[in-house]
């Protein structure tokens, strides 16, 4: 399933924060890379708890400058 862009879920996994574009079977899913490469993400989890390869953007954290 891939998410609308007003409706991407946000999850925390090791301790950084990752846009979930889309989520599909580990069994339907035949190149992974081609997957990622078509949604622009930088990341893929396989969760075999759940079955599903999701596949993520980082969000980077923001380092905020004093002056």
């Amino acid at each position: 399933m891939r998410y609308p862009q007003y409706k991407i879920p946000i999850q925390k996994i090791n301790d950084s924060l990752y846009q979930i574009i889309a989520e599909y079977p580990i069994d339907r899913v035949k190149d992974v890379q081609g997957i990622k490469e078509w949604l622009k993400c930088d990341t893929t989890f396989r969760n075999n708890q759940t079955g599903l390869y999701m596949f993520c953007r980082k969000i980077e954290e923001v380092e905020v400058l004093n002056n």
